[in-house]
């Protein structure tokens, strides 16, 4: 009795390959992508909506699990724009399908409405893709301020393509995440999606995590949700902590005419009224935080604080009436 091999399907191998893979990077696993991709709208429309007379409207479609031989694959018409993330030293893909190109188009060139029965397919131009250009690298810039809620990560458009040859260390059937968008202007709408190999992800999937899913009730799971809170909150605490403010440190200010300021000239003195035993104020971005004591260590001025600025405000208010 002889035995034979069984023989292996490459689609059965590749169908099995694609569940595995979608099952290992299913959005719904990952809440901290959720919530980064549930903002990306709003700061799109913030980002992209000067660009044109037209309002611009964007919904987030769908955040799914694909392969990036499901999602990298043009038709015709469509334009893509080939992006680097350097932290993740991976790549990422911007997509536009050919309505989204049109109505971007058109609307960054100045078209103040659209004809109700939409568009008349046409081929793409050079012109196409220099104006998509503008939008890949607004949407990069949109990207980057949503993942900034967990992460520091800078999106570097290069080129814009009709067709995406895929690096040498991702194949079709590379995991990834595809968030699909709609770009609406005048009542129409396109999609563009955005494609994040897996592997890009692996450094801040942890963070992408959050919390459990799918937990039982009860003490544990309570413990358990709390842990995350608390580890969500410091790296979130730590990210903010990062962040760059203006400090400055104010000594004296007082109301001028006009006609002074435009006698001013180069050897002008302005005379102020402080003293070396004044108070300075000291503020970030504009808000008053403390009142300091003016200084000097070595060649440099130093600020001593003294007093938080708002200790006293009740009081202020509640003497005029406020």
């Amino acid at each position: 009795m002889s035995t034979e091999a069984p023989v292996k399907s490459p689609q059965r191998e590749k169908s099995l390959e694609r569940a595995l893979s979608a099952g290992h990077n299913r959005p719904d696993r990952l809440p901290g992508l959720q919530i980064i991709f549930s903002q990306l709208p709003r700061i799109m429309v913030e980002e992209i909506g000067n660009l044109s007379l037209l309002p611009l409207k964007v919904r987030l479609l769908d955040l799914t699990a694909s392969t990036l031989g499901d999602t990298c694959t043009l038709p015709p018409n469509t334009l893509a724009g080939v992006v680097r993330a350097e932290r993740w030293r991976s790549w990422v893909y911007f997509i536009s399908d050919p309505l989204a190109t049109a109505l971007f188009v058109e609307a960054a060139t100045g078209c103040e409405g659209f004809p109700a029965v939409g568009f008349t397919p046409r081929p793409l131009t050079k012109t196409d893709g220099n104006v998509m250009r503008v939008l890949f690298r607004r949407l990069a810039r949109s990207l980057s301020s949503a993942f900034s809620l967990l992460v520091d990560v800078a999106f570097d458009v290069g080129s814009v393509v009709d067709k995406i040859e895929l690096e040498p260390q991702l194949s079709t059937s590379s995991p990834v995440v595809a968030a699909r968008l709609s770009l609406e202007y005048g009542g129409h709408a396109g999609v563009l999606t955005i494609v994040i190999p897996q592997a890009a992800l692996e450094p801040i999937r942890d963070l992408l995590a959050g919390g459990v899913v799918g937990e039982a009730p009860g003490a544990a799971g309570s413990q358990s949700r709390f842990r995350d809170d608390t580890a969500w909150s410091k790296q979130l605490s730590e990210e903010i902590a990062r962040a760059f403010i203006s400090l400055n440190g104010v000594l004296e200010e007082r109301p001028i005419p006009l006609g002074e300021v435009q006698r001013f000239a180069v050897g002008s003195i302005v005379e102020l009224s402080s003293t070396s035993l004044s108070r300075v104020r000291l503020e970030a971005d504009d808000n008053p935080l403390f009142w300091c004591e003016l200084g000097k260590q070595g060649e440099a001025l130093t600020l001593r604080v003294e007093d938080d600025f708002d200790r006293h405000r009740e009081a202020i208010d509640e003497f005029y009436g406020l």
